[in-house]
């Protein structure tokens, strides 16, 4: 039967396919790419318990902005590469705003990879304390913008490491404006 009475069979082909694509039946398989997304979030939150830390975003407003990023605490955690290669993946899709690596193994190595991998870019806040990070690790650093907080507390970094690392912020053209200032060290 057909839907109207002088339809083609090519017709009628047509609108019965554009009710299976439309339903989502047929010819869609698998998950969405909203589901796909949902799932690698799900999947670094759970690589960041499985080390002891935790993961969460978190809607931030900053001077007129509104983002979404990830609040990332791995304070006494066990880093491995793995973890920071995750790190890297899941911030080219959001910002981290607020890390804390303090008790941490982190190295100088391992913090300018993060650095390079943009995860460091829109961190606010950044909590090294109780780590092996020292002078050599924040000179390295050239990829932040908006870092206002910075924990060196008991690591092997200087006051001095700290300035230049803020100077560099500073002078850097891709710095807003509001985040020209030395962050709010603790030493």
């Amino acid at each position: 039967m057909s839907l109207h009475r002088n339809s083609s069979p090519a017709r009628t082909s047509l609108v019965a396919l554009f009710l299976v694509v439309s339903s989502g039946c047929g010819l869609m398989s698998g998950p969405s790419e909203y589901e796909k997304f949902k799932q690698r979030e799900s999947t670094f939150e759970g690589l960041i318990s499985n080390a002891g830390g935790s993961a969460r975003k978190e809607g931030k407003s900053m001077y007129g902005f509104h983002m979404v990023g990830w609040m990332i605490d791995l304070s006494g955690a066990t880093l491995s590469e793995k973890l920071i290669s995750e790190m890297i993946e899941v911030a080219q899709n959001d910002p981290v705003f607020d890390l804390n690596l303090s008790n941490t193994s982190i190295t100088d190595e391992q913090l300018a990879e993060l650095d390079a991998g943009n995860v460091l870019q829109k961190t606010v806040i950044l909590n090294l304390s109780q780590t092996p990070i020292t002078d050599a690790g924040l000179d390295s650093l050239s990829n932040f913008y908006c870092l206002m907080s910075l924990n060196l507390k008991g690591s092997k970094a200087t006051q001095e490491g700290a300035r230049r690392m803020g100077e560099k912020k500073i002078a850097n053209p891709q710095t807003p404006a509001p985040f020209k200032t030395q962050p709010k060290l603790e030493i």
